[in-house]
């Protein structure tokens, strides 16, 4: 039987970061600033780089406009180049910088908050299932069919009135535990079908994110010139950039294979839809061409920590460190989840704090049997405890007496004393 063996790729035609860095040095300095401006993610403008676009800053309030005592200043006199004009294109910089790698730093956490979330809920279900047939002696049936209705119950409504039900001390213990169980399980179905959906959102968005460059407004905002002409040079330097890498990995470029390059400058307008529309929810078809072999280079690079931004919204309390909590422990109400999950995934700083609160609580790595407990014991019939009976207050007329005083009725008054001689 004959096995077919893959074809080594030739050293020279291997991508590799050094290839790529080779081939911006060899363009002109006005394209080797466009090539790292669209490969912000990945590449960091050089301090040249930074000065050569200050230069060409065309605000009427930096080049227009200065006369001193009636006569404008020619060209030759302007020598130096503002500070002022230098930060604020390297500010602009770090500012998109920031932007694009925090946003990408964010979903990395997220991804994986939500498969370790989904992988601890399976075990949850089955800790809750094994109950329900242990305890409550639950059929298989029945277990379908309340997998079958979890997706139209109201789970919140039927807790409600379960717990009304308790106050008012109409439900058995029996009861009470198989429609705690029930609505349990039924929560979680949902729950995993929400975070699915999540995960799936979160994993095309990341997608969409890594093959898309900044817009060519964008690039007019860091460049501080028209949008006009840095479309004629982004049209410019692209092409001249694919022929200097495949120059480099001494291959031969095809006039196919410029497509996906010239798609750069107009965002994240891809597969996976427009970050300023929403993600599509078509998954993005990753091409084989070299600018998209590029990227997905670059993008499987550890990328530097960020250091989070203090939150702005009540994340230091400890009632919000508990909600936190209670999320990632399955415990949160379906609407409350809604709400605090819009209001985390937005902020670095707070995905943080729940991915640490999810591996101090994990369920990922534990046995069924101590699953199984923990689901027993956030289930079982409260009890409510029986009222300490109070000590019996002394009598008004006892109160600040000493023990000498409250005994003299009788030991009398001159007890341990000579006494009198006589009865009377």
């Amino acid at each position: 039987m004959s096995t077919t063996e893959a074809v080594p790729q030739p050293t020279s035609s291997v991508l590799t970061r050094e290839r790529i860095e080779a081939a911006i040095a060899k363009l002109q300095h006005v394209h080797q600033i466009m090539i790292r401006l669209l490969l912000l993610q990945y590449l960091d403008p050089t301090i040249e780089d930074i000065v050569f676009m200050a230069r060409e800053r065309s605000e009427p309030q930096m080049r227009a406009g200065s006369k001193v005592g009636g006569m404008a200043p020619s060209p030759e006199r302007i020598l130096g180049l503002p500070k002022e004009w230098v930060t604020a294109v390297e500010n602009r910089v770090k500012q998109y910088v920031t932007q694009l790698r925090g946003h990408r730093t964010r979903l990395d956490v997220q991804i994986t908050f939500l498969g370790e979330y989904l992988e601890g809920l399976e075990l949850e279900l089955q800790a809750v299932e094994c109950l329900l047939a242990t305890e409550c002696e639950i059929t298989k049936e029945s277990l379908e069919e309340m997998r079958a209705q979890a997706r139209m119950a109201a789970v919140s409504y039927a807790l409600k009135k379960l717990a009304n039900r308790l106050e008012k001390q109409t439900i058995e213990e029996p009861d009470y535990l198989r429609e705690r169980l029930a609505l349990e399980l039924q929560a979680h179905l949902r729950r995993a079908s929400r975070f699915r959906k999540r995960l799936v959102q979160a994993t095309q968005e990341r997608q969409a994110l890594l093959m898309s460059s900044l817009s060519d407004e964008h690039l007019a905002t860091i460049w501080s010139i028209a949008k006009g002409p840095i479309l004629e040079r982004r049209m410019k330097a692209i092409p001249k950039f694919l022929d200097a890498l495949s120059a480099e990995m001494k291959v031969t470029a095809r006039d196919d294979q410029f497509a996906a390059a010239m798609k750069a400058g107009i965002g994240n307008r891809l597969a996976g839809g427009n970050k300023n529309e929403g993600i599509g929810s078509q998954p993005l078809v990753i091409a084989t061409d070299p600018w998209s072999r590029m990227i997905q280079l670059l993008a499987a690079e550890p990328t530097t920590p960020l250091t989070p931004k203090p939150c702005e919204h009540d994340a230091g309390g400890r009632a919000f460190t508990g909600r936190l909590k209670s999320l990632a422990l399955y415990m949160l109400g379906e609407e409350d989840e809604a709400k605090l999950w819009a209001q985390t995934v937005q902020c670095l700083h707070c995905l943080n704090r729940l991915r640490a609160l999810q591996q101090e609580g994990a369920v990922i790595g534990l046995p069924l049997e101590n699953v199984v407990e923990r689901v027993k014991t956030r289930t079982a019939m409260p009890r409510k405890e029986e009222p300490v009976a109070a000590e019996a207050a002394p009598p008004p007329e006892t109160q600040g007496l000493t023990v000498e005083e409250q005994l003299r009725p009788w030991i009398g008054d001159d007890a341990g004393q000579a006494g009198a001689k006589s009865w009377w």
